[in-house]
């Protein structure tokens, strides 16, 4: 999966540690009864008129749910509109998600994620396999007496922690801190985010520790949303000394049962 098409899915399913509860409406970000999301990402830019504009169409992602609220399945398409890969969704019969397979253009198995709950059906451990059956990584949760993730250790295939991060949140909920160490537990990030009132992120502070002179990166969002309270357009914008230069804008259309 590319750089842009990671970035698209943070814009899409926002940025809070408190995802991944195997509920998948839940962990999107969702309100109502949401059937299709449509979602283009384009690069965005300032006219000659300093207004702000769409550039190329970069990816292309549409996700589909049941009356059940869980995912049916999600499609990567190509500017093209070419089929580049599909994931498919299991769910157990309390609605968790149990299983992702991903499927190239041909309907062929390239590679499987496995979600794994505690008795008291919260989610432990996420596991990606590739076309071989092969452990590629391991995503370990431990969460908050609130039932918050309150830190995701990184495992590569032999199950060596390479990466924690470790959270922090806010009176309301929403995610404010994430520290970042890696395998010799030596701070490498920093990430902090604040939230419009409809709880979805408006900035995201990354400090970066990992060069010999620490680097901050200030990345904003700006949104528009529907009558449901679902964003509908989500426009990146990189924050240069007072200047807020545009970089990607996500445009989704949202189809409700």
């Amino acid at each position: 999966m590319n750089k842009i098409m990671v970035a698209l899915m943070l814009c899409a399913a926002s940025l809070t540690a408190a995802a991944q509860s195997g509920h998948d409406l839940q962990d999107d970000e969702l309100h109502g009864a949401v059937k299709r999301i449509d979602a283009k990402m384009y690069e965005a830019r300032y006219g000659l008129d300093d207004q702000l504009e769409k550039g190329d169409q970069l990816e292309h992602l549409i996700t589909e749910y049941n009356q059940k609220e869980q995912r049916r399945q999600q499609v990567y398409l190509s500017v093209a509109e070419d089929i580049i890969f599909r994931t498919r969704y299991k769910h157990d019969g309390f609605g968790l998600t149990t299983l992702e397979h991903v499927v190239d253009n041909q309907d062929r198995v390239i590679g499987r994620t496995y979600y794994v709950y505690d008795q008291d059906h919260t989610l432990t451990e996420v596991y990606v396999e590739d076309a071989e059956r092969q452990v590629e990584s391991r995503l370990q949760l431990s969460h908050d007496g609130m039932g918050r993730i309150s830190q995701r250790s990184y495992n590569d295939h032999l199950n060596n922690v390479f990466k924690r991060e470790v959270y922090t949140y806010n009176n309301d909920g929403t995610l404010r801190k994430a520290v970042v160490y890696d395998r010799s537990k030596q701070k490498i990030q920093e990430k902090r985010w604040e939230y419009d009132e409809q709880g979805y992120p408006t900035s995201y502070t990354l400090y970066d520790y990992t060069e010999e002179e620490p680097e901050l990166t200030i990345t904003l969002y700006r949104r528009q949303y529907d009558s449901h309270g679902n964003w509908i357009s989500c426009t990146e914008y990189e924050l240069l000394g007072d200047r807020m230069l545009p970089t990607f804008t996500t445009i989704r259309t949202i189809e409700y049962f």
